[in-house]
């Protein structure tokens, strides 16, 4: 429970706790005032009843002594008098006792209205919470579509700095052939007569097979220093044989390709060529055949 509702809850036990011993007060003085009342109406009822004492007593009085009058009507008089006296008290006790319920009746209606208004709080609550929940929800599907987006950004990166890295060598390669021919051609031993320019291909060191794309593994091992030499943990098991080029990664950054020199069942063993010259590889760095459907 929240502290707004914690102190709605508090509010309204106070409230109550207001209520009961207003209603305890009215009825405690309602009862005081009745019995106020009865006492009155009884004194008023044996005051009547002594008047009428009296009143016999002075006729009787009156027919024996004359001189008694004046005394008797004065006694009469006051008699009545407090007879007024408390009538009027009692009148007063009776508007009291209106003004009281009255009163009470006023705080049963408050009551009822700051009831109606904690449902409605507890509703409109019921609402926020239930709209809470659904942006959560959305904000979950939203950063699940962010991290998608990002993974396959990461991808497209690698896969460009591989295509870029790939597109350098195959210029030096270029470059190299042309410096060869060029060489061939200065010594006499190029074949010019239905030469395509491609150098065939041998018995004993036939070229490689592509490997499959999508291969992962990981760097086991790594030479000595100027060696360039690497080991991974994958091998002809999943498709690779010697001469195929593996892209080395870490998170998102290329580091360079590994082009494998043996292969065995569970492990091959390659050499790194940097794609700066600062890359270099380490244990624990991710290697891949290719990151597009395309066997290399």
């Amino acid at each position: 429970m929240t502290v707004f509702g914690k102190l709605l809850v508090f509010m309204n036990l106070l409230f109550s706790v207001i209520t009961g011993a207003l209603i305890v007060f009215v009825f405690t003085t309602r009862a005081n005032w009745e019995a106020q009342y009865k006492d009155v109406e009884a004194k008023a009822v044996a005051a009547e009843a002594a008047y009428k004492r009296e009143k016999a007593s002075h006729d009787n009085d009156l027919k024996q002594k004359d001189a008694g009058a004046v005394s008797t009507q004065g006694e009469v008089t006051r008699l009545q008098g407090e007879v007024t006296k408390f009538q009027d008290e009692a009148a007063r006790e009776k508007l009291a006792t209106a003004a009281q319920t009255a009163l009470l009746e006023k705080a049963l209606v408050t009551q009822k209205a700051m009831e109606e208004e904690l449902k409605q709080i507890k509703d409109e609550r019921t609402i926020i919470v239930k709209e809470k929940d659904d942006l959560r929800t959305k904000i979950v599907d939203m950063q699940k579509e962010v991290d998608s987006w990002r993974t396959i950004a990461v991808n497209a990166d690698l896969q460009a700095k591989n295509l870029q890295q790939r597109n350098g060598n195959l210029l030096r390669q270029v470059e190299d052939q042309t410096v060869r021919i060029r060489e061939l051609e200065t010594t006499g031993a190029l074949v010019t007569a239905g030469g395509s320019g491609k150098e065939p291909s041998s018995i004993v060191d036939p070229p490689p097979t592509a490997a499959p794309p999508g291969v992962r593994g990981k760097v086991t091992g790594v030479g000595t220093s100027g060696t360039s030499l690497a080991q991974v943990n994958i091998g002809s098991d999943s498709g690779l044989s010697p001469g195929n080029v593996l892209t080395v990664f870490k998170g998102t950054e290329y580091k360079g390709d590994l082009r494998l020199t043996a292969v065995n069942p569970k492990m091959a063993v390659g050499k790194f060529t940097p794609a700066k010259r600062t890359s270099t590889i380490q244990i624990d760095d991710n290697v891949i055949t290719s990151f597009s459907g395309t066997p290399q």
